[in-house]
């Protein structure tokens, strides 16, 4: 907050699409606070080893399944909550992106966007975002989710969810996500975080690896950055969109299906 805090009083702004769209590249390095606490505190307060870090913050690979299933899932929920945005009435609708053509100066069109842009969006997307994602969860998912099991699945899902949520409180505050909305756009982030957040906590607990939520985490910023905000232009910020209540509905019903699929796996 501190960090943030400084370049908030120096004027930094996220009201304008391009704001949102094409964060700086300090925002992405803040995403690794939470990943240097996670680091240090276990080896200066709880005097793990460095080799003791591995079991410590879940640092560990697991099979490749999950990683190609988030992959596959991420971008497909994405598309179904900007579908239900724009058949709602909350977005524009824009396929061949002339906002960002305009902006960029060259003509893009819709066979660029989802033959080129879309595809390396989910394939060089994640592995990209993945640097700054598990920067993140290494803190989240990697370090607090499992000392905060002892209060049960509901309470650290909760408390999680919460605490990720008001973390992102003074860029909120600043315009990022929900431009001109600061207060709903606060409380409508913590949703956002215990429902997306729900479904990261579940497959780190089944799969024992911060990494693979690292990298879910990169695959769902690779699309939050994608074509969407372009294609689907003027969204309602607290209603519509990945941020607002369509994305809340979408990734409780995927965090809902997780939790059957991976309750059968255990049986079997």
């Amino acid at each position: 907050w501190g960090v943030e805090g400084a370049l908030i009083a120096n004027g930094l702004r996220f009201d304008d699409l391009v704001g949102q769209s094409s964060p700086a590249l300090w925002l992405m390095g803040v995403m690794w606070i939470p990943g240097l606490a996670a680091l240090l505190v276990p080896l200066f307060l709880e005097r793990t080893s460095l080799r003791g870090l591995v079991p410590a913050l879940s640092l560990r690979m697991g099979s490749a399944g999950p990683y190609f299933l988030g992959i596959a899932l991420i971008p497909l929920a994405y598309a179904l909550m900007y579908g239900i945005t724009y058949s709602a009435g909350l977005s524009g609708f824009d396929p061949n992106l002339d906002s960002l053509s305009s902006l960029s100066g060259t003509p893009i069109g819709q066979e660029t966007a989802l033959q080129v842009m879309l595809p390396l969006s989910i394939v060089l997307g994640p592995l990209i975002n993945f640097a700054f994602g598990m920067g993140e969860e290494l803190g989240w998912r990697g370090f607090l989710l499992p000392r905060l099991m002892p209060l049960g699945k509901p309470a650290a899902h909760l408390i999680l969810g919460l605490l990720w949520g008001l973390w992102h409180a003074p860029l909120i505050l600043a315009g990022l996500n929900y431009p001109g909305q600061p207060v709903p756009g606060v409380l409508m982030m913590c949703l956002i975080c215990l429902a997306f957040g729900a479904f990261l906590n579940e497959m780190t607990l089944h799969y024992r690896s911060s990494i693979l939520a690292g990298f879910l985490h990169g695959a769902a910023n690779a699309q939050g950055y994608g074509i969407w905000t372009w294609m689907f232009p003027d969204t309602h910020p607290i209603l519509g969109g990945a941020m607002g209540f369509t994305g809340v509905i979408v990734w409780t019903a995927l965090t809902c299906i997780t939790i059957a699929v991976l309750r059968r796996l255990r049986r079997d």
